[in-house]
């Protein structure tokens, strides 16, 4: 459902592993209702979920 708000950015999300892309959708859905604009709810999104995805393999 989150990836409907972000329709147009279909690129930055295309090789994520598929637990990084929920998470990434997930926070970057927060940030859209802080008000951030789409574009930079995305990056900034993906960026803490990947680091969230390292963290979590140990």
């Amino acid at each position: 459902m989150s990836e409907i708000k972000f329709k147009g950015f279909d690129d930055q999300l295309t090789d994520l592993r598929p637990e990084v892309k929920e998470k990434a959708l997930e926070l970057a859905a927060g940030y859209l209702d802080d008000g951030t604009d789409p574009g930079v709810a995305l990056k900034k999104a993906i960026a803490e979920a990947e680091l969230w995805f390292l963290d979590s393999e140990g």
